[in-house]
């Protein structure tokens, strides 16, 4: 059973989330009429290219943190889910397995 506060919480995440989705598109379309009216071989186009790109970078990472602030069956959560994972897996050592049991004395 939702409570109001759970509907509210959702609500808000809507509202940021669409707003957020929106800031980034934009972003995108700039860079890509940045490519598309000066070409990637201009210095327009080294200066502003990487600003834009990390500017996206940046929101769409802020909404992969709001999806785990917000309540898990929020309707933007699905994007995030959790088996997306944007940190590498850390790579098993070859070998014996071995207890990091007590070693004090």
């Amino acid at each position: 059973m939702a409570t109001t506060r759970d509907m509210n919480t959702k609500a808000f995440c809507d509202e940021v989330y669409a707003e957020l989705s929106g800031v980034a598109k934009k972003i995108k379309d700039m860079r890509d009429k940045l490519e598309s009216t000066y070409g990637v071989e201009t210095d327009v186009f080294d200066s502003y290219d990487r600003h834009l790109c990390e500017l996206a970078d940046y929101i769409e990472w802020k909404l992969q943190i709001l999806s785990h602030a917000c309540p898990y069956d929020w309707k933007g959560s699905a994007e995030y889910a959790e088996n997306i994972v944007s940190v590498a897996q850390i790579e098993k050592a070859e070998g014996p397995e071995f207890s990091g049991g007590y070693i004090g004395g």
